[in-house]
């Protein structure tokens, strides 16, 4: 790292900062700070430290239309329909984990009595999807990066129908968990190439990229409501069976629009051949092992413990050795050459407490999902077509606050919304735990705790994940998107994983408690009293973020949050100056790039050069010994 780089590191992030791997003592600066001042300052037109190698950028009609509005279409994209209908995939992608745990919530009474399953096999139905997408994300995320992000995307969307088909005709506890399993494994292999595509797309800041990423991050937690809902409906006019062949068909169709709407790949240019050796010399296989045992481990010691009991010998060694190997897969990422999770990611602390607040917010978020259409079904007696009327307010109200959060991204501070989105969080989870045990009529125990409870956990999820997505989709080079959007899913995944292992603990001890078993309502409070608990740990975390506002095309002060609008008086020269150091950081970066690339170009032909003379000398050698003996 140059000095000229180091004395702006806390006012800008150059390229060269922030797209190129950090060395394990670096620290990795703040990236959204980086290309909000690279738009807005440009589209100012201020011709202070502008130079002539920047010019075309800086006087290109995208700059013209981001002043004016959204900004303009990413160049992958031949059509805003295309871009639209993208960005809708990309929604599908991140949702298929979460739609498909909606969809078995409300289905796996019908299909634990239709298959005659216990109630751990029946527990398996969820965790086995949640597992195996846990394990794997990772893996699959530099899988991405390496082979190519648009083929994995489509080969993860077309298996996913297909055996969301052959899940619909289990005949056997067994068969339907193992497919679960499988579900679970490509609704993984989605989430890290749209993320990948998405990132590499809209990489210049403007409210168009917002627009884009707060669509995208309402996959999420909408999946979870529309999967009930949807799949709610289909098994009140067929059955269970008719809500999977339903789901086969959802995806089988957006493979095929996938097809048209995803982008050529921008990552891979390589031939596949050329690609395929190189995942065999670079891809982590012992990361990836480890990590895939690991996570599995302790993800089935959490599922199992509550019904088999945390006392067992079975769960305590599935507990003590997940979390060892996990531990070894950390250490071997920091010595292996090309891990799965680099190490320097973490050095960011704004990076590593937004996974954490998220973490404890998704745990909250799904665990009380879980519990309350359990409660739903099995306290109030609902049937599952109107569990999914019951849900449908929140489901409009995610998307209502993802217009919200698309709007106010780039002009609020985001600690702010990241604060508001805690407190949205907790006061959902306890207007759940103090529902009351009266259910005789809708007024009494839906309108005044149920129904503000969706509004406001949908809130929490959106908020939050708007800003982490858009901080941490920025934390990665661009050949590296893919990969951050694994890490971040892991953290989903495992959050999934955790809080319902929590709350079910909760559940069950209570249920064989007298107090509990005279009053079955207080199974489920104690259930929600670690969602609050959970819920309150992610709002104690927001206050020590240090972040901005992001999108918002503005240099940014992550200190106080104290912004200059662009263009005003006082900040046009600093924007100038901004400009013209930037232009030159990419320009020393592009001739850094070049170099690099014509001394190993070199370097390589003379390396087949040598080794052809070496052949050709050897054959010369052999020629001349058979001429001897003869």
């Amino acid at each position: 790292m140059t000095d000229h780089h180091q004395n702006h590191a806390e006012n800008q992030v150059a390229v060269t900062e922030a797209f190129t791997p950090h060395p394990a003592s670096a620290t990795v600066a703040p990236p959204h700070s980086v290309s909000d001042v690279d738009v807005e300052a440009t589209a100012a037109g201020n011709s202070s430290g502008r130079n002539d190698n920047s010019s075309s950028y800086e006087s290109s009609p995208t700059r013209a239309a981001e002043k004016a509005g959204l900004g303009m279409r990413p160049d992958v994209f031949k059509s805003t329909l295309q871009e639209v209908m993208f960005v809708f995939m990309a929604i599908m992608a991140t949702a298929t984990s979460s739609f498909f745990t909606g969809s078995t919530v409300v289905v796996t009474e019908s299909i634990g009595n239709d298959l005659s399953m216990t109630q751990g096999q029946i527990s398996w139905i969820s965790a086995a999807a949640t597992l195996t997408a846990g394990s794997f994300q990772l893996g699959f995320g530099q899988l991405a990066d390496l082979l190519g992000r648009k083929p994995m995307f489509l080969i993860g969307l077309g298996c996913f129908g297909v055996f969301s088909l052959l899940t619909g005709f289990a005949q056997n506890p067994f068969w339907m968990d193992a497919m679960c399993g499988v579900l679970g494994l490509f609704s993984a292999m989605v989430v890290p190439p749209a993320i990948g595509i998405l990132g590499a797309a809209y990489s210049v800041p403007s409210r168009r990229k917002n627009v884009a990423f707060a669509a995208f991050s309402a996959g999420n937690p909408l999946g979870f409501v529309f999967g009930s809902i949807v799949c709610g409906i289909a098994t009140k006019v067929v059955n269970w069976r008719g809500a999977l062949v339903l789901l086969c068909i959802i995806w089988v169709l957006l493979t095929l629009l996938g097809a048209w709407a995803i982008p050529a790949d921008q990552s891979t240019s390589e031939p596949l051949p050329n690609r395929l050796k190189k995942v065999v010399k670079t891809f982590d296989s012992l990361g990836t092992v480890l990590t895939i045992v690991g996570t599995g481990l302790f993800t089935t010691g959490l599922t199992l413990g509550p019904t088999d009991g945390w006392a067992s010998p079975h769960i305590i060694v599935f507990l003590i050795l997940g979390v060892a190997l996990l531990v070894c897969f950390g250490y071997w990422q920091t010595i292996y050459s090309n891990p799965l999770m680099p190490p320097y990611i973490w050095k960011d602390t704004t990076f590593t407490l937004l996974n954490l607040i998220v973490l404890f917010g998704m745990m909250a978020f799904t665990s009380c999902s879980f519990w309350l259409s359990y409660f739903m079904q099995a306290y109030v007696g609902l049937q599952p077509l109107m569990v999914a009327v019951y849900l449908i307010p929140q489901a409009l109200a995610g998307i209502g606050w993802n217009i919200v959060a698309a709007a106010i991204l780039h002009s609020v501070n985001n600690k702010l919304i990241l604060l508001g989105g805690g407190v949205s969080y907790l006061a959902s989870t306890l207007l759940l735990m103090y529902t009351p045990s009266d259910t005789s009529a809708a007024t009494i125990w839906y309108w005044p705790y149920v129904f503000p409870a969706l509004i406001l956990a949908v809130a929490g999820a959106d908020l939050q994940f708007n800003v982490a997505n858009m901080y941490i989709m920025q934390s990665f080079p661009s050949e590296q998107q893919s990969l951050a959007g694994s890490v971040f899913n892991t953290f989903i995944r495992l959050a999934t994983t955790i809080g319902l292992g929590l709350t079910t603990a909760a559940y069950e001890s209570t249920k064989k408690t007298e107090e509990g078993q005279a009053d079955p309502i207080l199974q489920y409070r104690r259930a929600y009293l670690v969602s609050v608990v959970l819920a309150a740990i992610s709002l104690l975390i927001c206050p020590f973020v240090k972040i901005g506002t992001q999108g918002n095309q503005q240099e940014e002060s992550d200190e106080d949050g104290v912004l200059n609008a662009p263009g005003s008086k006082n900040n046009r020269g600093a924007e100038a100056k901004v400009v013209g150091e930037k232009s030159a950081a990419i320009n020393e970066k592009r001739g850094e790039e070049a170099r690099e690339a014509r001394e190993a170009r070199e370097a390589k032909e003379k390396k087949v050069e040598q080794e052809q003379k070496r052949i050709t000398k050897k054959e010369d050698n052999e020629e001349g010994g058979r001429k001897v003996k003869t």
